[in-house]
């Protein structure tokens, strides 16, 4: 199969006031696609979170990665140092589950309205 050329972009999925910074990558032709939410690894949506979210588009999913630190580092975004990974895991130990599940949500109500027209 091959590649499909993408379109990539930085939007804000809205969470009652809460806006989710949110990175999207989609197949430039076409119109209806299957969507893939990517959960960032406690180092943000960083390089790699983007990399893997624009491989599912190439293989012609609409694929968004939500920023689930937004509440406590809005933009958090690092590498893979000791000190990034200290960082990291204590924003995931402040992150409250019904909160991300919320978020998570919030995404999938964004993709099914705005993408789908569900």
């Amino acid at each position: 199969m091959t590649e499909l050329k993408i379109h990539t972009g930085h939007i804000q999925v809205p969470n009652g006031d809460l806006e989710i910074a949110s990175y999207i990558a989609q197949p430039v032709e076409g119109n209806l696609f299957p969507a893939v939410v990517v959960i960032q690894e406690i180092f943000g949506v960083n390089a790699h979170i983007r990399e893997v979210t624009e491989k599912f588009a190439k293989e012609g999913y609409v694929a968004i990665a939500p920023s689930i630190y937004q509440r406590q580092a809005p933009g958090f975004e690092v590498g893979y140092t000791e000190e990034d990974l200290k960082l990291g895991r204590n924003y995931k130990e402040q992150t409250k589950a019904l909160e991300l599940l919320s978020d998570i949500q919030a995404t999938i109500n964004y993709l099914k309205v705005r993408l789908v027209g569900h």
